[in-house]
């Protein structure tokens, strides 16, 4: 289930990437993820049975409006794989702010909506650098009130190549240009290992792999 979802969200995200990178998706990146920061949370079982609308997520201004609906997409799928939720729906007006994403929410007639940000993103180069930070707020549409709030990063790990004094010292007047990453784009797969970390949470998990 996990891979399928993947799957589906990292071709939504690359739609319009450059032609040149192939067969990235069977190289493995390395990262290094921090759990789930939990800054609120509702008591046991108090919406297990809510329907949940998420809205396009926020994003920052190195991503599109189409990649915050392809990071949407993936956490609707991933609470449904999860079963956080018993009914989980794709609500596609975006918001500017939470009076607005409640609105939206009580016009679709759902008990809750997910409005999330990616506050960061960065693909890093070929030695590694990539990260990402993603907050998301689940908001009571009857109420207001904020049920979960989770903030998560993740970091993809740096590899210098190995090199002799002489070459280093031969690069520091002659710095090598920055190319991208040779394992392909790492973004879409810490965004999607997110996904999996927060639907977890919000399932009852009181801890995530790591």
């Amino acid at each position: 289930m996990r891979k399928g979802i993947a799957v589906v969200f990292l071709g939504l995200f690359l739609a319009g990437c450059a032609s040149g990178q192939k067969n990235w998706a069977n190289q493995p990146v390395e990262v290094k993820k921090n759990s789930p920061v939990v800054f609120i949370h509702p008591d046991a079982n108090t919406y297990q049975e809510a329907t949940v609308g998420v809205l396009p997520f926020q994003v920052p201004a190195n991503m599109t409006r189409e990649q915050g609906e392809g990071v949407a997409m993936l956490f609707k799928d991933v609470l449904l794989g999860k079963q956080a939720f018993p009914r989980v729906l794709r609500l596609e007006e975006p918001y500017l702010d939470i009076e607005e994403a409640l609105a939206l929410g009580r016009k679709a007639k759902v008990d809750l909506v997910l409005a999330g940000r990616v506050n960061y993103a960065l693909e890093g180069s070929q030695f590694g650098g990539g990260r990402v930070e993603v907050a998301t707020r689940l908001l009571n549409v009857h109420t207001g009130n904020t049920v979960w709030y989770i903030e998560q990063s993740m970091d993809q790990a740096m590899a210098y190549p190995k090199s002799s004094t002489l070459s280093r010292f031969a690069a520091a007047f002659n710095p090598p240009e920055i190319k991208p990453s040779q394992a392909g784009p790492v973004v879409p797969n810490m965004l999607a290992q997110v996904a999996f970390d927060m639907a977890e949470v919000m399932a009852g998990a009181r801890s995530v792999s790591r």
